[in-house]
């Protein structure tokens, strides 16, 4: 190897044949090879065929200590023995039927017993489809068509929300006024004059931007953690103040849960800050690893969902937010959902994983400072990133300032080693979960380390 160029993709490479060798066979079926843009990165992918609880297993037979835990969903880590029990007996009794089945109702059930501000609920299939209905049952209750969101925020693969999630500092303009700006092609120019950008953490200029499109605005949907821009927390009473604020102007506030909910608490981060918006969507962590997610809120504002008591279709089809999906409250994924929700509140799961959390994050740190690395750690419980970068996140413009190259660099050398920390972009996150032990920790660690190490000084200016 050239020391002075290394190629931090060499031991990858030797121990991903088979793995490139499938690559090239996915890519003639579908674009990049995987079913999802994220799970593209350079030189290929890992394909994995089987995974149980810490560890997932390639198809060269390689196996992976897991942090990525398929994004977050897997809070119990992969096939819980208990989840999968529940799904097998699901299965066996019914499966889709296209009528409300039992178990749905029982799960939504259980949501709003634990989320207090959400008084009516209904399921959804991902957390885009959640996020979406959320945003119309919105437009229906206020009669305003804008929405707001925060610049560099993900909510979801809809033209809505694929708004200033990424993009130049040229395109975005004025951090104090961030211009709105489509993520990607083939999204209409008129979504982006419906959707308005703020900058998150900074009060003054979302209370200037909010209160100029007070009148045309319909709601504000915010993630609690941005944790699309590396876990971006919270500062200095900004939740506090857009609930008093969009109160004031009669902006529905939407939380997107679909990363903090069931994971930061049983009620999700409004139960860790204290606030009560007045609609939340989630997914991932409450579906243990299946296909659920959801969106609920005020009896009121879900009420716009049921149409009126006249039986005229030619009326109640002007009226109505409709919300509808073949697979809503699939009650195999349900079954999942609610034996996942079992266990967390049976063997006292959120201690556990906060904990760990703390070992490894609080240990990536550590490491970071012995190695001498400009890097740091952001994290909330059990969730967070590494930022190869000196500066505190703020806000989602000093994201700009991290070395993503040098981060990928140490995801493919750490992979290379076994273990999976999240997968390459800065602006992503990866978790501990229930199955994790201190010493896989302790092992990861040390991984780490190595990793940090081989990727060391060569991006120093």
């Amino acid at each position: 190897m050239d020391l002075d160029n290394p190629d931090h993709k060499e031991l990858y490479r030797e121990r991903t044949q088979g793995n490139k060798e499938f690559f090239e066979r996915a890519k003639k079926v579908t674009p990049l090879g995987v079913e999802s843009n994220v799970r593209h990165f350079d030189p290929y992918p890992i394909y994995v065929n089987r995974a149980e609880g810490s560890y997932v297993y390639d198809v060269d037979g390689n196996e992976y200590l897991d942090f990525l835990m398929a994004l977050g969903p897997k809070i119990l880590g992969h096939n819980h023995p208990a989840v999968t029990e529940a799904v097998k007996e699901q299965a066996e009794r019914a499966d889709l039927t296209a009528t409300p089945q039992v178990i749905s109702i029982e799960l939504m059930e259980k949501i709003v017993e634990w989320v207090p501000s959400i008084e009516k609920v209904r399921l959804t299939n991902s957390g885009s489809e959640a996020t979406m209905h959320a945003l119309r049952v919105a437009r229906s209750y206020t009669g305003n068509d804008k929405i707001a969101k925060p610049e560099g925020g993900y909510g979801g693969a809809h033209d809505y929300l694929l708004q200033s999630v990424l993009a130049d500092e040229d395109a975005l303009g004025d951090e104090k006024r961030p211009n709105t700006v489509s993520y990607g092609s083939g999204i209409p120019d008129q979504i982006s004059d419906l959707t308005v950008a703020f900058p998150f953490n900074d009060k003054e200029a979302t209370e200037e931007i909010l209160r100029e499109h007070a009148d045309d605005l319909a709601a504000v949907i915010i993630e609690p953690v941005m944790f699309s821009a590396g876990c971006l927390k919270p500062q200095d009473g900004y939740h506090e103040f857009l609930r008093d604020l969009t109160d004031e102007l009669d902006i529905v506030l939407i939380w997107d849960e679909v990363m903090t909910g069931f994971r930061l608490a049983p009620g999700g981060a409004q139960e860790r800050f204290g606030i009560e918006p007045d609609m939340t969507t989630f997914a991932k962590a409450v579906g243990g690893g299946y296909q659920m997610a959801g969106f609920g809120g005020t009896a009121e504002i879900m009420n716009e969902i049921i149409p009126p008591e006249e039986s005229n279709a030619q009326k109640s089809w002007q009226t109505t937010a409709f919300h509808g999906g073949t697979y809503n409250g699939h009650p195999v994924s349900a079954a999942a959902s609610l034996k996942t929700l079992e266990v967390l509140e049976e063997e006292d799961v959120y201690a556990d994983i906060d904990r760990k959390g703390e070992l490894l994050f609080d240990g990536l740190q550590d490491v970071i400072d012995d190695v001498g690395i400009p890097a740091h750690v952001e994290y909330i419980g059990s969730a967070g990133q590494v930022l190869m970068m000196d500066d505190d996140l703020d806000g989602f413009r000093d994201l700009f300032g991290a070395n993503g190259d040098q981060f990928n660099d140490w995801f493919v050398e750490a992979a290379a080693r076994g273990v999976l920390f999240g997968i390459p972009p800065q602006g992503e996150r990866f978790f501990t979960a229930y199955s994790h032990t201190e010493d896989e920790i302790e092992r990861a660690l040390e991984v780490a380390e190595d990793a940090f190490k081989a990727v060391d000084h060569e991006y120093d200016e």
